[in-house]
């Protein structure tokens, strides 16, 4: 069940985040952050106010989550947003993610975002598949712009015209 995201959601949020903190190249950061640190990072950018935002929960355990945020702090790129979404490491290839980028989409379409950007890590191709099928467009790679794991890391963005 997709619902809408709360503050309340951010020990779980985190729990998520930082298992892909540990395990993996698809968030550029060697930072955990504590439930608190993950509520203020959902304040600090205002997200669940103007910004679309989603948890996907079943039977009180969260799958996953996602939204929306300013790409660029500059008001040039207001209307320009960039999607999040991460999901429980048991729930990928369940089509969560597709659903929640579906309502993350149909949320900032009606809250007055123009585009919507996504940057991954290339090779992350369960996204590039999942952005693909929701008419994401690949707009540019960024190479080596992160190093972890003893590597330098790409990333790709794609960009949806709403």
């Amino acid at each position: 069940m997709i619902r809408k995201g709360r503050i309340e959601d951010a020990a779980d949020m985190a729990s998520i985040y930082n298992h892909y903190v540990r395990t993996s190249t698809v968030i550029f950061s060697e930072k955990e952050l504590s439930a608190s640190e993950m509520m203020d990072k959902l304040l600090a950018m205002h997200v669940g106010d103007k910004f679309p935002f989603f948890i996907d929960e079943e039977e009180g355990a969260i799958r996953g989550y996602g939204y929306a945020h300013l790409w660029h702090p500059d008001a040039v790129y207001g209307q320009t947003w960039e999607v999040t979404i991460y999901l429980a490491p048991n729930d990928c290839g369940k089509g969560v993610g597709t659903s929640l980028l579906s309502e993350i989409i149909k949320a900032s379409r009606k809250n007055g975002a123009h585009v919507l950007i996504s940057c991954i890590t290339a090779g992350n191709m369960p996204c590039e598949r999942m952005l693909q099928k929701l008419n994401f467009e690949k707009a540019g790679c960024l190479k080596d712009v992160g190093f972890k794991f003893g590597q330098y890391l790409d990333d790709v963005l794609y960009q949806l015209s709403l």
